[in-house]
């Protein structure tokens, strides 16, 4: 069936005719001389374009479509005017016309103006689709964790999010900055401008410059024509600047301009440009360290880090790491069946006991790949990747990551490990103190003595 088409004017033999001939077309026509009816009609039933003449008899035209884009905001209205009320028609268009067509007019000119329109009508509408798509991807629920860390960094996003302040995010590759990012701009007032995303570690100086400031015709060899940057083309939203640290000393003096006097030129560009949006940034390094080396500027710093929102490696919240199985298992099994599989406590085990040196994502990429090789049967040690299956769960528990480790008290360290592992044993043993010596093959004398001394002695039975 064609586009729905509602005319409104109150000329008969006008009315007649283009309903007639829009049929031939088709589209599914319907006509009326007001716009009292015109309104009931457009309420009761779903139209997609409405031409209604400006001078009616009664409500006006202006008032009608007024009132049809209170009612339904996607409906197209295109207004017949006769010559002599174009700046009436011009009016219409600020109130929310798609178009307007002036009297006389050929059927075939009023056919190129409705394909036009519903041509714009058919891409906003998946403009917005894709947007709600988008905004559902960024949605806080979608931020998994439990963890106090984690309930710490989903309160700051939240507070954050309806103010213009800019956002520093620190966290290692794959914990999801970009995910915090696109929630406080998905959760802010500039929710329906652009959401512009840069890796500034991906692109080389010269590339980079051009990409954030954009370039005039003959800038430089290649640049064939005039091109606007991120910036630019983020006013009116927000752009998320990754791998921060990555951007080169001479242009961090034209980024601190940027978030000073929100104004720069273009390469090769004479013209001083404004814009209004609102910089967010990440990094996986440590900027102090950078900036005593020399590689970053400290008055870049402090711009940035109005607000710092530190993400937790995986490693340091691993209760999280159930809730983000059950999120990943959803998001990949929904579309191909109804029941979610199970995962055995020995893939568990594992999952609970790597460090995850990649992180959320690299946990995302494991139970994608353990679903692929499920084969229905739930997620077991079988269906995880290779690497995991060798991992020996119980030389991990002693585990500890050291690389940003510069000295460490033995004893402590030391320490902890015994707790752990008296702790680990409890849970195995459901407290019995006689099953806890069993498990880590020590005479119960001896495990009495060291429950004393960590204090754990209250949490074990006899």
């Amino acid at each position: 069936m064609g586009s729905k088409v509602l005319i409104v004017d109150d000329e008969k033999l006008m009315r007649i005719s283009l309903e007639s001939q829009l049929r031939k077309e088709g589209y599914n026509v319907k006509s009326v001389d007001n716009a009292l009816d015109g309104l009931k009609i457009v309420k009761s039933e779903e139209y997609d374009v409405v031409v209604t003449d400006l001078r009616l008899s009664g409500m006006g035209g202006i008032e009608l479509l007024k009132d049809i884009k209170k009612y339904n905001q996607e409906i197209i209205v295109v207004i017949m005017t006769a010559y002599g009320t174009l700046e009436s028609a011009v009016s219409a268009i600020k109130e929310g016309a798609y178009d307007y067509i002036a009297k006389p007019f050929s059927t075939d000119e009023l056919i190129i103006k409705l394909q036009r329109a519903l041509h714009y009508k058919n891409t906003t509408a998946e403009v917005n689709r894709l947007r709600k798509e988008i905004q559902a991807e960024f949605e806080f629920s979608n931020i998994i964790g439990n963890s106090e860390a984690m309930k710490k960094v989903i309160e700051t996003v939240k507070s954050v999010s309806e103010r213009d302040t800019t956002v520093l995010i620190k966290g290692e590759s794959g914990t999801g900055k970009e995910k915090i990012a696109g929630a406080i701009h998905y959760h802010s007032n500039r929710r329906m401008g652009p959401f512009i995303r840069v890796s500034c570690a991906a692109l080389n100086r010269e590339i980079l410059e051009s990409e954030l400031f954009g370039h005039e015709k003959g800038a430089f060899t290649g640049a064939v024509k005039t091109r606007r940057g991120r910036f630019e083309l983020a006013n009116g939203g927000s752009i998320f600047l990754d791998d921060i640290d990555d951007v080169p000393l001479d242009m961090q003096v034209k980024l601190l301009r940027v978030l000073q006097e929100r104004t720069f030129e273009r390469v090769g560009g004479e013209e001083t440009l404004c814009v209004d949006v609102r910089v967010i940034c990440a990094t996986k390094k440590d900027l102090l360290e950078h900036i005593k080396e020399g590689y970053f500027r400290e008055d870049l710093f402090y711009r940035l880090n109005v607000v710092p929102v530190n993400i937790p490696p995986l490693r340091q919240r691993k209760e999280d790491i159930p809730h983000l199985i059950n999120y990943f298992l959803k998001k990949f099994v929904s579309q191909y069946e109804d029941a979610l599989p199970s995962v055995s406590k020995e893939a568990l085990d594992v999952l609970l006991a790597y460090d995850w040196p990649g992180n959320v994502r690299e946990l995302e990429n494991v139970i994608e790949h353990a679903i692929a090789f499920s084969k229905l049967k739930g997620i077991s040690l079988e269906t995880l990747p290779e690497y995991l299956r060798k991992l020996d769960v119980r030389t991990d528990l002693l585990s500890m990551n050291l690389s940003n480790k510069e000295t460490i008290n033995l004893q402590d360290a030391l320490t902890e490990v015994e707790k752990k592992l008296i702790q680990w044993a409890r849970q195995k043993a459901n407290g019995n103190q006689v099953k806890m010596a069993e498990i880590l093959g020590i005479p119960r004398t001896t495990l009495r003595n060291r429950l004393m001394k960590l204090q754990l002695f209250e949490n074990a039975t006899s």
